[in-house]
C-alpha cells in the first residue's frame, strides 16, 4: 500500500491539471465566439451606445439625475469607505455637506418629510402675529425659510429671524437665498448650536427641523434654548427622525400628548438606528425625552414617511414649562370653589377639592416632570383623564355615535333650563349640549360626559370648529360632512384649540372622515352599520327615488302617502326584523344598542321599531323639522333641517368671543358617570340629563345603586336626574325611589303616538331629589305601572 501511495497521488493530480485544462480551454473558445458573434455585432454595438451615452448625458447635463445620483453616493456608498473619525463637527459635517451643499433641497424633499406640517403647525400656536422673533437652529440652506414665507409674511410676522447652522457650505447657500428673495430681516448665523447668541433677549419661536438628531452635545444645544425661548409667549418645535418604546414612557405618559403611534417595533428600531448611524444620524429617543423633560408639550404627532420605507418620524410643539399664563388659568378652573372635581372618599368634611389632574400634576413636580399636556393648551374644555386606563380599550379607538339621538329641545322643554342651572349630561356626540348653551340664556356651567374618549375628541372637534372657523365651513364639516383639504385648516386653524390627544385623533382620521370624495362623517363610528344598511335596502328595493321624496316633502299628508305606499312595507319587512333588527349582534355594532337595553324593549324588537319610526312620520317634517331621520337618510344635514349649532343664530351664539361666553362653560369629562359626580363637589349640579345610560345596566349588580347614589350626592336640593328608556316601567325607577328621588314618568309611548321627534325610547322620566339624606327613605313614591295602560 505505500508503495503505490506516490503514484496514485500523481496521477490525481495529472487528473485534475488535465480537468482544469479541458475546462479553460472551453472558457476560450466561449470568449472568443461571444466577442465575434455579440461584443462585435453592429445591434449590440448600436443598442449599448443607446442606452448608455444617453444615461451619461443624462447625469451629466440633468440635474436632477445628477443630484440623485450624488445623493445616493454621498449616503448610501461614501459613509462604507471613509476610515476617518474627525473629531471636529464642523469638519464632519462639512466633509458631509460641501460636495451637496448645491443640490441639498432637490434631494431632501422626499426624505425629510413633515416640515410644511411643522411650520403650519407652529404658527398657528404663536400668540402673537407680528412683531416675533424666530431662531431656526439647524436651518441648514434656508428651505425652513422659504417655506413660511409661503405661509405668511414674513417681514410682519418676524422682526428677526435668525438661522444657525455649523456647516459653512450650507449657509452660504442659505446667505444666496435670502439675499435673492431680499429678506432683509434674516441674519446667518455659522454657529454652534450650544452657544450661538442673539441682540434681542429672547425668541417667540425656536424650531428644530431634522437638526437635533445630528448635534452630538443636544442636551447643551435643548438647554440653550431654554434660557432663548420667550418664557411667557415662547413656543419650540421639533420635527426630527425619531425611534422608541412603550416601555420606555412608563411614569409619564400623561405628559406627553397622546400615544398614537408613539411604539415602533423592534425591527423597524434597529433597523433605522442603524442604517441613519453610518451618516452621523443618531435616532435614540434620548433627544426627544429631553425636549419632554425640559418644556411642557403643547402637541405632538407621531408620523411615517411611507415614501422611503417606513421611516418614523415625530413632530413636536412645546413651552416653557412653567409656562405662568397656560398654568395660573389651568389652576383658576380647578380652584375649590369652582364646582369641578373633588377627592373620592374625602375623610375630612374640611377637604379641599382635589381634581385629577391636581392630583397627576403633584406627582409630576415630586419627579421634576412638567406638568400633563392639557394643562398647556390654549383651551380649558378638556378634563384631564388617563389615556392608557383599560377600560378605555373596549372602544378601539372610535366613536360609537357620529351624532346625537336624544332631542334636546323636549328636555329644554320638560326641565326649563334656566341660567343659574348646572347641567350634567352624557356627551355622546356633542349636539346636546351645544343646544343647551346655544340657549339665549345658556345654564353657567354645562358637564359632558362619557367614557368613550372619541365621543369627547369629536365634541372637542366641534367646539374648536365654532371658536375658530367661519360659518361656511362649520357647515361643510359637520352639516355636509365634508370639506376639502381639512388636514390643513386642522393645522392652521383648529389646532390651537384642540387637546393633544384629539389632535392627534383628527390628525390620523380626519383627512378620511371629512374626504369630499367619500363617505363623510355621518359614514363613520359604530352605528355607521346600520345605515349603510338602510341604503342598501333601500338601493336594492329601488328606494331611493322614493326616498328623496319623503325628504322633500312639503306637508305631512303628502310624507305619509310616500311612506305608507313605498317604504314601509320594505323597511318593516318580516325577514329584515328576524335577521338583522332582532339580532344581537347587529343591534349593539349597528345602533349602539346593548344587550341588556334589547331586553328591555319587548318580546319584538321589530315591533318596537315600528312602534318608534311609524308614528314620526305623521308628527313632524322630515324636510324642515326632524334633522335626526333626514341624517340617517341622506348621510348630512340641509340649511332647514339641523341642529341649532348649525343654524346661523345658533353659531352666532356659539361663536362669541370674551368673558364667560358660551363656550367656555363646558367642560368635557372622559370617565364613567359614577367617578365623574363622585368626584364634583357635592350639591354642584342642578340638572343631570342622562340619556338612556341606565339601560344598559345588569339588574342583578349594584352598580345602579352606586351610580344613584353619586347622583343624589353631586344635585344640589332641587336637584332632578331625566331619563329615557326602552321600557315604560324600567326596573331601576324603584332604586332612585329608594335613594330619596320622587320619580315621575313627563311622557310615555304608546302605538300611534309620539313623544318627540325621534320617538325613540318608550318613555322619559324626572327624577326630582327631594330627601336629605341618601338612602333613608325607602318607601316607594311613585306607583305608576305605564305597561297596563
Amino acid at each position: 500500500m505505500n508503495s503505490t501511495a506516490p503514484f496514485s497521488l500523481e496521477a490525481t493530480n495529472v487528473l485534475n491539471r488535465n480537468i482544469f485544462y479541458v475546462i479553460n480551454e472551453c472558457m476560450k473558445i466561449l470568449g472568443k465566439e461571444w466577442n465575434e458573434k455579440v461584443l462585435n455585432s453592429p445591434k449590440v454595438v448600436g443598442a449599448g451606445v443607446g442606452i448608455v451615452f444617453p444615461l451619461i448625458l443624462l447625469f451629466i447635463f440633468n440635474e436632477a439625475a445628477s443630484s440623485v445620483v450624488q445623493f445616493c453616493w454621498q449616503c448610501f456608498f461614501k459613509p462604507f469607505t471613509s476610515v476617518t473619525h474627525n473629531s471636529n463637527q464642523q469638519q464632519n459635517l462639512e466633509q458631509f455637506y460641501k460636495s451637496q451643499a448645491k443640490f441639498y433641497d432637490r434631494t431632501r424633499r422626499i426624505l425629510l418629510q413633515g416640515r410644511e406640517t411643522s411650520l403650519k403647525l407652529s404658527l398657528s400656536h404663536l400668540s402673537k402675529r407680528t412683531g416675533n422673533v424666530w431662531i431656526d437652529v439647524g436651518g441648514g440652506t434656508g428651505f425652513n425659510i422659504s417655506q413660511m414665507s409661503l405661509l405668511t409674511n414674513l417681514k410682519t410676522t418676524f422682526d428677526k429671524v435668525y438661522l444657525i447652522d455649523l456647516s459653512p457650505s450650507l449657509c452660504e447657500v442659505a446667505r444666496k437665498r435670502c439675499k435673492d428673495h431680499g429678506w432683509t430681516n434674516v441674519e446667518v448665523i455659522c454657529g454652534d448650536a450650544c452657544d450661538f447668541e442673539i441682540q434681542e433677549e429672547s425668541a417667540q419661536l425656536i424650531t428644530f427641523s431634522y437638526s437635533l438628531s445630528m448635534i452630538p452635545s443636544f442636551y447643551a444645544a435643548i438647554d440653550h434654548a431654554v434660557s432663548l425661548l420667550d418664557t411667557k409667549n415662547g413656543v419650540i418645535s421639533c420635527i426630527d427622525f425619531g425611534v422608541t418604546n412603550d416601555a420606555m414612557l412608563v411614569g409619564r405618559t400623561n405628559t406627553l400628548g397622546g400615544l398614537v403611534n408613539r411604539h415602533i417595533p423592534w425591527l423597524f428600531r434597529t433597523f433605522w438606528r442603524l442604517w441613519f448611524e453610518f451618516d452621523k444620524v443618531f435616532l435614540d429617543p434620548a433627544r426627544r425625552e429631553y425636549l419632554e423633560y425640559r418644556f411642557g408639550t403643547i402637541k405632538s404627532l407621531n408620523c411615517y414617511n411611507f415614501k422611503l420605507g417606513k421611516i418614523p418620524y415625530y413632530i413636536w410643539l412645546g413651552c416653557n414649562k412653567d409656562h405662568e399664563q397656560h398654568l395660573q388659568a389651568r389652576f383658576v378652573n380647578l380652584a375649590p370653589v369652582s364646582p369641578y372635581l373633588a377627592p373620592i372618599n374625602s375623610s375630612s368634611p374640611n377637604s379641599q377639592p382635589m381634581t385629577k389632574a391636581m392630583v397627576a400634576a403633584l406627582e409630576n413636580t415630586k419627579k421634576g416632570l412638567p406638568y400633563p399636556s392639557l394643562f398647556y393648551q390654549k383651551e380649558h374644555w378638556r378634563v384631564y383623564y388617563d389615556e392608557v386606563s383599560p377600560e378605555y380599550h373596549q372602544f378601539k379607538n372610535s366613536y360609537i355615535y357620529a351624532f346625537t339621538w336624544e332631542d334636546p329641545e323636549e328636555d329644554v322643554n320638560i326641565l326649563n333650563i334656566q341660567p343659574d342651572d348646572t347641567v350634567l349630561a352624557i356627551t355622546s356626540a356633542g349636539d346636546n349640549i351645544l343646544h343647551y348653551a346655544s340657549l339665549p340664556n345658556p345654564p353657567k356651567r354645562i358637564h359632558g360626559v362619557d367614557l368613550n374618549p372619541c365621543q369627547s375628541h369629536l365634541a372637542e372637534l366641534k367646539l374648536a370648529a365654532l371658536r375658530s372657523l367661519d360659518f361656511s365651513q362649520v357647515w361643510q364639516i359637520f352639516g355636509e360632512g365634508k370639506i376639502d383639504r381639512f388636514e390643513n385648516i386642522l393645522l392652521t386653524k383648529l389646532a390651537p384649540h384642540l387637546s393633544s390627544n384629539a389632535f392627534q385623533y383628527w390628525f390620523e382620521n380626519g383627512t378620511k372622515t371629512f374626504d369630499v370624495n367619500g363617505r363623510g362623517l355621518y359614514d363613520t363610528g359604530f352605528t355607521k352599520w346600520a345605515l349603510r344598511l338602510a341604503r342598501f335596502i333601500f338601493k336594492a328595493a329601488n328606494l331611493t327615488d322614493d326616498i328623496d321624496l319623503l325628504c322633500k316633502a312639503k306637508t305631512l299628508e303628502e310624507q305619509r302617502t310616500i311612506w305608507d305606499e313605498k317604504i314601509k312595507p320594505v323597511l318593516f319587512n318580516r325577514v329584515v326584523g328576524k335577521v338583522l333588527v332582532g339580532n344581537p349582534l347587529f343591534l349593539w355594532s349597528a345602533l349602539g344598542v346593548p344587550r341588556n337595553q334589547a331586553k328591555m324593549m319587548g318580546s319584538s324588537t321589530l315591533q318596537y321599531i315600528i312602534d318608534t319610526l311609524d308614528p314620526v312620520i305623521n308628527k313632524s317634517l322630515i324636510s324642515d323639522d326632524n334633522y335626526f331621520y333626514y341624517l340617517t337618510l341622506k348621510r348630512k344635514y340641509s340649511r332647514d333641517s339641523c341642529p341649532d349649532y348649525l343654524k346661523e343664530s345658533g353659531f352666532n351664539m356659539l361663536s362669541q368671543k370674551g368673558e364667560d361666553c358660551a363656550l367656555d362653560r363646558i367642560r368635557l369629562h372622559t370617565d364613567t358617570l359614577k367617578d365623574v359626580c363622585e368626584r364634583l363637589s357635592k350639591k354642584a349640579v342642578s340638572i343631570a340629563i342622562i340619556m338612556d345610560h341606565m339601560d344598559w345596566f345588569d339588574p342583578s349588580s349594584e352598580d345602579v345603586d352606586l351610580e344613584i347614589k353619586a347622583l343624589w350626592l353631586v344635585l344640589n336640593s332641587r336637584g332632578r336626574v331625566m331619563l329615557r328608556s326602552a321600557s315604560k316601567s324600567p326596573w331601576y325607577i324603584k332604586n332612585f325611589e329608594k335613594f330619596g328621588f320622587s320619580c315621575k314618568a313627563v311622557s310615555a309611548r304608546y302605538p300611534g303616538k309620539c313623544i318627540d321627534r325621534v320617538n325613540m325610547y318608550a318613555s322619559t322620566w324626572v327624577c326630582q331629589k327631594i330627601s336629605m339624606t341618601a338612602g333613608i327613605n325607602n318607601r316607594r313614591l311613585s306607583s305608576l305601572n305605564l305597561e297596563d295602560k
